[in-house]
């Protein structure tokens, strides 16, 4: 059972098919986060390394990582911020495919691969912080907000050094940056492609933009697309939007028309664990009790199922089973009591 400290709250994302913790007194993900994680995922493959720098509580990371089975890299400065995301992703059995540090970005070239990288996404402050500029007093918040710890140029020189050549960054922000990111993108060998504003009502002026920029490029064939209209007349979310925010019933239709797939952990007659892949539980664990499952579970009889957790893609299934092996008995045993499994 993962711990929840002073203020902080489960939300979820996707319908309930994605949970986040969050601390009721700071900032909680918002639009913006769910917009550059939506068009971000559309590019991301399976294979693909992904950085998401300036991650807050990983809600993007998390929303992206749903949709494939890329491995993920965040980076976030903030103590609490970067707790709630380690939490959230256990919350989420995400452990083995996302991994967060606890840093300034703009140290990532210390601990992150330089030209590794297929996507990198940013999700940066949006406003400057002049000398005399009056910025939030909650210090939190003021480091979310405003360019304290990192500036635009910073953060956009990093995601191209991170990024392969043809990688792609996407970066959400305020229309009024517009003309500084390109300018920066340029500076670093990135080629912004496409630009697409959002409005929160048709006639009234962008008020957000994803950008996204190719490495080692050329400059020409920058797409800026029609505004996309956040809400109608009545206050509601259009429907592009609600399929962003929430799980549509064919997207749950196909989701229920795949297999499902499990990773589960046995407890042995020594007291030994065993991590194994299946796509039926019962079956599995009879054929186990019989000899017939694993040379290792064979001279261990009898054994019981402890925990499982299901999967409707079976890499997904099989990479849970790898992850689990290659641990030590003390964090297999750490991870079972923290899901309330008794042995």
């Amino acid at each position: 059972m993962v711990e929840l400290k002073d203020n902080e709250r489960i939300d979820y994302m996707y319908s309930d098919n994605l949970r986040i913790i969050q601390d009721k007194t700071a900032f909680s993900f918002s639009m913006d986060t769910l917009l550059l994680a939506f068009w971000a995922k559309g590019l991301i493959r399976d294979k693909d390394k992904v950085a998401d720098l300036c991650a807050g509580n990983c809600a993007a990371t998390i929303y992206m990582a749903y949709f494939n089975r890329a491995h993920y890299d965040a980076i976030e400065i903030q103590d609490e911020i970067y707790s709630q995301a380690v939490r959230s992703i256990e919350l989420n059995d995400m452990e083995n495919r996302i991994l967060v540090y606890k840093d300034n970005v703009l140290n990532a070239p210390k601990f992150l691969r330089k030209d590794s990288y297929d996507v990198v996404t940013v999700n940066p402050p949006y406003f400057k912080a002049p000398k005399g500029h009056e910025v939030n007093p909650d210090r939190k918040k003021a480091i979310a907000r405003h360019e304290l710890l990192i500036d635009l140029e910073q953060i956009i020189a990093i995601a191209s050094g991170l990024l392969k050549m043809k990688g792609k960054m996407f970066m959400v922000h305020r229309p009024e940056r517009l003309g500084e990111i390109c300018y920066y993108c340029m500076k670093y060998d990135l080629s912004v492609k496409m630009v697409q504003p959002f409005v929160s009502h048709r006639g009234e002026n962008t008020n957000l933009i994803i950008v996204e920029a190719v490495k080692h490029t050329g400059t020409d064939g920058t797409e800026l697309r029609d505004p996309i209209e956040v809400h109608d007349q009545n206050g509601e979310f259009q429907p592009l939007i609600k399929r962003i925010v929430r799980e549509t019933d064919e997207d749950r239709a196909k989701h229920d028309a795949k297999g499902k797939y499990y990773f589960y952990v046995l407890l042995c007659n020594d007291g030994s664990f065993y991590g194994g892949f299946t796509n039926d539980l019962e079956h599995r664990l009879k054929m186990h009790n019989e000899g017939k499952g694993a040379k290792y579970t064979k001279a261990r009889r009898p054994v019981q199922m402890i925990y499982h957790e299901q999967f409707d893609d079976k890499r997904l299934a099989l990479k849970r089973e790898y992850w689990f092996k290659h641990h030590s008995r003390s964090w297999k045993e750490k991870f079972l009591r923290e899901h309330n499994i008794k042995f």
